[in-house]
Protein backbone atom coordinates (compact mmCIF):
# COMPACT_ATOMS: atom_id res chain seq x y z
CA UNK A 1 0.00 0.00 0.00
CA UNK A 2 2.77 2.69 0.73
CA UNK A 3 4.54 1.58 -2.64
CA UNK A 4 1.16 2.59 -4.63
CA UNK A 5 0.66 5.79 -1.91
CA UNK A 6 4.19 6.81 -3.30
CA UNK A 7 3.31 6.01 -7.07
CA UNK A 8 0.00 7.91 -6.72
CA UNK A 9 1.04 10.91 -5.01
CA UNK A 10 3.95 11.59 -8.01
CA UNK A 11 1.31 11.32 -10.79
CA UNK A 12 -1.38 14.17 -8.91
CA UNK A 13 1.96 16.34 -8.35
CA UNK A 14 3.97 16.34 -11.08
CA UNK A 15 2.59 13.37 -13.42
CA UNK A 16 5.92 12.46 -14.08
CA UNK A 17 9.62 12.44 -13.13
CA UNK A 18 13.04 12.09 -14.36
CA UNK A 19 11.50 12.32 -17.75
CA UNK A 20 9.86 8.73 -17.48
CA UNK A 21 5.53 9.02 -16.97
CA UNK A 22 3.64 6.16 -15.49
CA UNK A 23 0.06 6.15 -16.71
CA UNK A 24 -3.28 3.85 -15.14
CA UNK A 25 -3.28 5.22 -11.79
CA UNK A 26 -0.94 3.39 -9.83
CA UNK A 27 2.29 2.35 -10.40
CA UNK A 28 2.85 -1.75 -9.08
CA UNK A 29 6.34 -2.57 -8.52
CA UNK A 30 7.22 -6.06 -7.36
CA UNK A 31 7.18 -9.97 -8.62
CA UNK A 32 5.28 -10.75 -11.87
CA UNK A 33 5.12 -13.19 -14.96
CA UNK A 34 8.54 -12.77 -16.35
CA UNK A 35 6.55 -13.21 -19.83
CA UNK A 36 4.97 -9.76 -18.99
CA UNK A 37 9.22 -8.37 -18.90
CA UNK A 38 9.09 -6.48 -22.42
CA UNK A 39 12.70 -6.16 -22.84
CA UNK A 40 13.67 -9.44 -21.78
CA UNK A 41 14.59 -10.85 -24.49
CA UNK A 42 17.07 -7.89 -24.90
CA UNK A 43 19.27 -8.23 -21.32
CA UNK A 44 22.01 -10.71 -20.22
CA UNK A 45 20.45 -12.15 -16.90
CA UNK A 46 21.68 -14.86 -14.84
CA UNK A 47 19.90 -17.78 -13.47
CA UNK A 48 18.91 -17.40 -10.06
CA UNK A 49 21.17 -20.26 -8.65
CA UNK A 50 24.59 -18.62 -10.81
CA UNK A 51 23.82 -15.52 -9.24
CA UNK A 52 23.14 -17.24 -5.73
CA UNK A 53 27.19 -18.95 -6.41
CA UNK A 54 28.96 -15.89 -6.90
CA UNK A 55 31.40 -15.09 -4.22
CA UNK A 56 29.82 -11.51 -3.34
CA UNK A 57 26.28 -12.73 -2.72
CA UNK A 58 26.57 -12.69 0.82
CA UNK A 59 26.87 -9.03 0.77
CA UNK A 60 23.38 -8.71 -0.48
CA UNK A 61 21.23 -7.09 1.72
CA UNK A 62 18.26 -9.04 2.57
CA UNK A 63 16.20 -6.75 4.62
CA UNK A 64 16.35 -4.03 2.27
CA UNK A 65 15.49 -6.59 -0.15
CA UNK A 66 12.45 -7.29 1.69
CA UNK A 67 10.88 -3.92 2.60
CA UNK A 68 11.38 -2.96 -1.26
CA UNK A 69 9.24 -6.13 -2.76
CA UNK A 70 12.63 -7.45 -4.36
CA UNK A 71 12.98 -10.55 -2.20
CA UNK A 72 12.24 -13.90 -3.62
CA UNK A 73 12.29 -16.83 -1.45
CA UNK A 74 15.07 -14.83 0.92
CA UNK A 75 17.60 -14.01 -1.97
CA UNK A 76 17.47 -12.15 -5.31
CA UNK A 77 15.51 -13.96 -7.69
CA UNK A 78 14.06 -13.08 -11.17
CA UNK A 79 12.65 -10.35 -10.79
CA UNK A 80 15.44 -8.64 -8.49
CA UNK A 81 18.43 -9.87 -11.66
CA UNK A 82 16.33 -8.46 -14.60
CA UNK A 83 16.20 -5.58 -12.39
CA UNK A 84 19.75 -5.92 -11.95
CA UNK A 85 20.42 -6.44 -15.79
CA UNK A 86 18.84 -3.02 -16.87
CA UNK A 87 21.15 -0.98 -14.23
CA UNK A 88 23.88 -2.49 -15.50
CA UNK A 89 23.25 -2.26 -19.37
CA UNK A 90 23.05 1.27 -18.36
CA UNK A 91 25.73 1.58 -16.73
CA UNK A 92 28.34 0.03 -19.34
CA UNK A 93 26.56 2.43 -22.14
CA UNK A 94 27.17 5.56 -19.57
CA UNK A 95 31.03 4.14 -19.13
CA UNK A 96 31.01 3.66 -22.90
CA UNK A 97 29.84 7.11 -24.02
CA UNK A 98 32.07 8.51 -21.63
CA UNK A 99 35.31 7.14 -21.52
CA UNK A 100 37.42 5.41 -24.24
CA UNK A 101 36.78 1.72 -22.95
CA UNK A 102 35.74 0.86 -26.66
CA UNK A 103 39.11 2.26 -28.32
CA UNK A 104 41.00 0.84 -25.50
CA UNK A 105 39.56 -3.10 -25.90
CA UNK A 106 41.01 -2.39 -30.01
CA UNK A 107 43.95 -1.01 -28.98
CA UNK A 108 44.82 -4.04 -26.77
CA UNK A 109 43.63 -6.68 -29.70
CA UNK A 110 45.70 -5.31 -32.36
CA UNK A 111 48.94 -4.46 -30.18
CA UNK A 112 50.71 -7.58 -31.20
CA UNK A 113 51.44 -8.73 -28.08
CA UNK A 114 48.72 -11.45 -27.93
CA UNK A 115 46.00 -10.53 -25.52
CA UNK A 116 43.39 -13.19 -26.12
CA UNK A 117 39.96 -13.16 -24.83
CA UNK A 118 38.35 -16.29 -23.15
CA UNK A 119 36.50 -19.16 -24.68
CA UNK A 120 32.60 -18.28 -23.67
CA UNK A 121 32.56 -21.73 -21.30
CA UNK A 122 36.10 -19.96 -19.20
CA UNK A 123 34.32 -16.79 -18.79
CA UNK A 124 33.42 -15.40 -15.73
CA UNK A 125 30.00 -14.08 -14.04
CA UNK A 126 30.52 -10.58 -15.00
CA UNK A 127 31.91 -11.24 -18.65
CA UNK A 128 28.70 -13.36 -19.34
CA UNK A 129 26.39 -10.18 -18.19
CA UNK A 130 28.63 -7.33 -19.78
CA UNK A 131 26.61 -5.44 -22.26
CA UNK A 132 29.79 -3.80 -23.56
CA UNK A 133 30.47 -5.69 -26.50
CA UNK A 134 34.02 -6.24 -26.16
CA UNK A 135 36.44 -8.65 -25.59
CA UNK A 136 39.18 -7.95 -23.13
CA UNK A 137 37.33 -5.63 -20.93
CA UNK A 138 34.53 -5.91 -18.63
CA UNK A 139 32.80 -4.05 -15.76
CA UNK A 140 33.65 -6.20 -12.48
CA UNK A 141 31.86 -4.72 -10.03
CA UNK A 142 29.00 -6.12 -8.68
CA UNK A 143 25.57 -4.33 -8.67
CA UNK A 144 23.65 -4.39 -5.68
CA UNK A 145 20.49 -2.31 -6.59
CA UNK A 146 19.00 -2.75 -3.33
CA UNK A 147 20.54 0.17 -2.36
CA UNK A 148 18.81 2.10 -4.72
CA UNK A 149 15.63 4.26 -3.43
CA UNK A 150 12.00 3.33 -4.55
CA UNK A 151 12.10 6.52 -7.23
CA UNK A 152 14.89 4.95 -8.48
CA UNK A 153 13.80 1.09 -8.60
CA UNK A 154 10.20 2.39 -9.65
CA UNK A 155 12.34 4.00 -13.54
CA UNK A 156 13.83 0.21 -13.82
CA UNK A 157 10.70 -1.51 -13.44
CA UNK A 158 8.90 0.65 -15.76
CA UNK A 159 11.25 0.52 -18.40
CA UNK A 160 11.68 -3.64 -17.67
CA UNK A 161 8.22 -3.84 -18.20
CA UNK A 162 6.87 -1.14 -20.85
CA UNK A 163 10.18 0.23 -22.28
CA UNK A 164 11.58 -0.55 -25.89
CA UNK A 165 15.12 -0.91 -25.38
CA UNK A 166 17.19 -1.37 -21.68
CA UNK A 167 18.94 1.81 -22.13
CA UNK A 168 17.44 5.45 -21.73
CA UNK A 169 18.63 8.86 -21.39
CA UNK A 170 16.96 9.19 -18.16
CA UNK A 171 18.39 5.62 -16.80
CA UNK A 172 22.20 6.46 -17.74
CA UNK A 173 21.68 9.61 -15.91
CA UNK A 174 20.12 7.67 -13.00
CA UNK A 175 23.12 5.16 -13.00
CA UNK A 176 25.71 8.15 -13.52
CA UNK A 177 24.26 9.37 -9.96
CA UNK A 178 23.39 6.38 -8.03
CA UNK A 179 26.78 4.28 -9.11
CA UNK A 180 28.90 4.54 -5.98
CA UNK A 181 26.00 2.99 -3.53
CA UNK A 182 25.35 0.40 -6.00
CA UNK A 183 28.95 -0.58 -6.51
CA UNK A 184 29.79 -0.82 -2.79
CA UNK A 185 30.94 -4.04 -1.37
CA UNK A 186 30.68 -3.66 2.41
CA UNK A 187 27.74 -1.89 4.04
CA UNK A 188 28.96 1.62 6.05
CA UNK A 189 27.02 0.15 9.16
CA UNK A 190 27.99 -3.55 9.33
CA UNK A 191 31.29 -2.70 11.68
CA UNK A 192 33.63 -4.08 9.23
CA UNK A 193 35.93 -1.67 7.30
CA UNK A 194 33.72 0.51 5.67
CA UNK A 195 36.34 2.10 3.26
CA UNK A 196 38.36 -0.07 1.55
CA UNK A 197 37.93 -3.52 0.09
CA UNK A 198 40.23 -6.40 -1.11
CA UNK A 199 39.78 -7.87 -4.13
CA UNK A 200 41.35 -11.20 -4.16
CA UNK A 201 41.10 -12.01 -7.57
CA UNK A 202 44.69 -10.50 -8.85
CA UNK A 203 47.63 -13.08 -8.25
CA UNK A 204 49.82 -12.06 -5.75
CA UNK A 205 48.75 -8.58 -5.36
CA UNK A 206 44.80 -8.28 -3.76
CA UNK A 207 44.57 -4.46 -4.59
CA UNK A 208 43.08 -2.53 -2.21
CA UNK A 209 39.96 -1.00 -3.47
CA UNK A 210 37.89 1.55 -2.41
CA UNK A 211 34.71 0.19 -1.71
CA UNK A 212 32.75 2.68 -3.93
CA UNK A 213 35.22 2.49 -7.33
CA UNK A 214 34.31 1.24 -10.60
CA UNK A 215 36.43 -1.52 -11.21
CA UNK A 216 37.47 -2.78 -14.97
CA UNK A 217 39.41 -5.52 -15.45
CA UNK A 218 41.20 -6.52 -18.63
CA UNK A 219 40.92 -10.42 -19.43
CA UNK A 220 44.09 -11.60 -20.45
CA UNK A 221 43.99 -15.45 -21.29
CA UNK A 222 46.62 -18.36 -21.49
CA UNK A 223 47.96 -19.51 -24.63
CA UNK A 224 48.44 -22.47 -26.44
CA UNK A 225 50.67 -23.76 -29.11
CA UNK A 226 48.91 -26.36 -31.79
CA UNK A 227 49.58 -29.26 -29.56
CA UNK A 228 47.93 -27.29 -26.89
CA UNK A 229 50.54 -26.80 -24.85
CA UNK A 230 51.68 -23.87 -22.96
CA UNK A 231 53.55 -21.33 -25.03
CA UNK A 232 56.39 -20.29 -23.14
CA UNK A 233 57.39 -16.83 -22.28
CA UNK A 234 54.35 -15.80 -24.93
CA UNK A 235 55.51 -12.14 -24.56
CA UNK A 236 54.78 -12.26 -20.72
CA UNK A 237 56.83 -9.28 -20.06
CA UNK A 238 56.01 -7.18 -22.52
CA UNK A 239 52.12 -7.81 -21.90
CA UNK A 240 52.55 -7.52 -18.08
CA UNK A 241 54.57 -3.31 -19.08
CA UNK A 242 52.17 -2.89 -21.55
CA UNK A 243 49.13 -2.90 -19.18
CA UNK A 244 51.02 -1.58 -16.44
CA UNK A 245 51.50 1.67 -18.29
CA UNK A 246 47.33 1.47 -19.69
CA UNK A 247 46.80 1.25 -15.73
CA UNK A 248 48.17 3.71 -14.39
CA UNK A 249 46.67 5.85 -17.34
CA UNK A 250 43.48 4.95 -17.78
CA UNK A 251 42.74 4.59 -13.48
CA UNK A 252 43.73 8.39 -13.56
CA UNK A 253 42.26 9.34 -17.09
CA UNK A 254 38.83 7.62 -15.94
CA UNK A 255 38.70 8.83 -12.25
CA UNK A 256 38.86 12.12 -13.45
CA UNK A 257 36.18 11.85 -16.54
CA UNK A 258 33.61 9.81 -14.44
CA UNK A 259 34.35 12.31 -10.91
CA UNK A 260 34.38 8.52 -8.74
CA UNK A 261 37.55 6.45 -8.30
CA UNK A 262 38.46 4.19 -11.30
CA UNK A 263 40.52 0.72 -10.46
CA UNK A 264 41.63 -1.73 -13.13
CA UNK A 265 42.09 -5.17 -12.47
CA UNK A 266 44.71 -7.34 -14.44
CA UNK A 267 45.97 -10.36 -15.24
CA UNK A 268 42.21 -11.78 -14.19
CA UNK A 269 42.45 -14.98 -16.08
CA UNK A 270 40.55 -17.37 -13.56
CA UNK A 271 37.19 -18.84 -14.79
CA UNK A 272 35.85 -18.50 -11.53
CA UNK A 273 37.21 -15.40 -10.01
CA UNK A 274 35.77 -13.69 -7.04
Amino acid sequence: MRRCLFAAMILIVGGCFSGECFVGGCFHMGESNINEYRIAGQLKVPAPEEAAEDAYAYRYNYEKMKEKGLADSGGPGKYYLNLQAVYRANLDAYLLEETDIEDLDGKLKNSGLGFESRSPGKRNLYERESTMGLELIYLRNHLYIENLNERELALLDHQLKNGDTPVTEVLKEMVKRTCPSVVRVRNLEDGENSRRFFYADSPGKEPKIPNQALVLAITNDVRYDASGRLIPGDLVKERCEYLDKVKREKEREYSEILGVPVYILLNDRSGGDL
